[in-house]
């Protein structure tokens, strides 16, 4: 890769306030708005649009009552992102090994990866790197992709699907998640050797949102028992509300494989011995950088060897 910048006019000129009042500008959407936030003026404010569309060579927004992004504006923007994440991530490392540390990583993942997987594949880096610090954060798919793409996470732990794909990350499954149906430790089908799906339908139910990936693989599963899948009395993603509600009453619901497990391993609900079990998609790691660092490809390491056996 060159890496010579005399190639690159307006790279040696370009500076990081640049960038930072760009994305207040694109955000804030006009002038005087993104001076309030700056505690600028707004001649100031200007002064540093008109630079760095300058340092650039091309307009960068459609001036109007609201400040619209130009093409070149719109490609500026999503690396600017880029570019402000890494600083970022540079300063952390930085005040890492400033403090001590080996080093440092930023991981986000889905509900059930949280649960399982990642923890125990930290916990195994951690025996031969006791002084590294793993940043942790829950989120769904749609945002964790995003904050990926800003650089803001070293990895990603979640389904494994086109979404990820589009971004251009690189992804490795680790593993192929189900869906379990899951109810009250006393409840009378948590009893039953082979429960159908026929009685499981008689029973009050508590699904997740229309249009979510558990939702579609439930509807997908009565479907295929040609049984009608009863209307929720409550919807939700929230596990917490999930497992709250079902400790309360008959209902059931669905849940992943690995929290399913998790709360059951605990007792605080049992599984609905419903077959066939259905699929619910593949579980993964998803990463940007096609060279990771030794730590981050270590956790990569432990993330593969935690993931086997698992179902």
């Amino acid at each position: 890769m060159d890496m010579d910048l005399k190639t690159v006019p307006w790279a040696r000129r370009l500076k990081l306030r640049h960038l930072e009042t760009f994305l207040v500008l694109e955000d804030a959407g006009s002038i005087t708005a993104a001076a309030e936030r700056m505690h600028m003026t707004q001649p100031a404010v200007s002064h540093w649009l008109a630079d760095i569309e300058g340092v650039i060579g091309s307009p960068l927004f459609v001036r109007g009552r609201k400040l619209k992004l130009t093409p070149a504006g719109e490609i500026l923007r999503r690396h600017a992102e880029r570019m402000l994440g890494d600083v970022h991530r540079v300063d952390a490392e930085l005040q890492a090994v400033r403090s001590g540390l080996v080093g440092r990583l930023k991981v986000g993942c889905i509900h059930s990866a949280a649960l399982a997987l990642v923890p125990q594949a930290i916990i195994a880096l951690q025996k031969t790197h006791p002084r590294v610090v793993v940043g942790v954060e829950e989120g769904t798919m749609v945002d964790l992709l995003d904050r990926l793409d800003k650089r803001e996470f070293d990895l990603l732990v979640g389904t494994i699907d086109v979404r990820a794909h589009q971004y251009g990350f690189l992804t490795e499954v680790l593993m192929e998640d189900v869906v379990r149906i899951v109810c009250r430790a006393d409840h009378p089908l948590a009893r039953k050797r082979k429960p159908t799906w026929k009685e499981a339908a008689e029973y009050s139910w508590v699904l997740p949102p229309k249009e979510s990936l558990s939702r579609v693989r439930v509807e997908e599963a009565f479907a295929q028992q040609r049984v009608a899948l009863p209307n929720p009395c409550v919807e939700t993603a929230s596990v917490a509300s999930i497992q709250a509600h079902l400790r309360e009453t008959d209902c059931l619901a669905p849940l992943t494989g690995l929290v399913a497990d998790f709360y059951t391993s605990m007792k605080l609900l049992s599984r609905v011995s419903l077959t066939p079990v259905s699929r619910f998609a593949e579980l993964g790691m998803i990463w940007s950088d096609p060279s990771p660092n030794v730590l981050l490809s270590e956790l990569v390491v432990s993330l593969r060897g935690h993931s086997r056996g698992s179902s």
